[in-house]
């Protein structure tokens, strides 16, 4: 996982623990998204609506991040429309 994490999560890491849940979850909408997937598996739309009035830019933007750190599991299906699935 280590060649996964974001930079400021490696530097968060040698500070202490408490740094790292910091980094990772610090965003704007992290929270909101995380608490909302522990309720299990939502598309992108649904996710959206059900975070509330955040952008679809910075949804993707944290979601990204989300996934960079290993927070967050993205699974592409490969049809018509795309399915992206958290």
């Amino acid at each position: 996982m280590d060649s996964v994490m974001r930079e400021a999560i490696k530097k968060a890491a040698e500070v202490c623990p408490v740094e790292v849940a910091v980094a990772v979850l610090g965003g704007s909408w992290k929270m909101t998204i995380v608490k909302h997937l522990t309720e299990g598996t939502l598309r992108f739309g649904e996710l959206g609506r059900a975070v509330g009035a955040v952008s679809p830019r910075v949804l993707a933007r944290q979601l990204r991040e989300l996934e960079a750190d290993g927070i967050v599991l993205r699974t592409v299906y490969s049809q018509v429309p795309p399915k992206v699935e958290y």
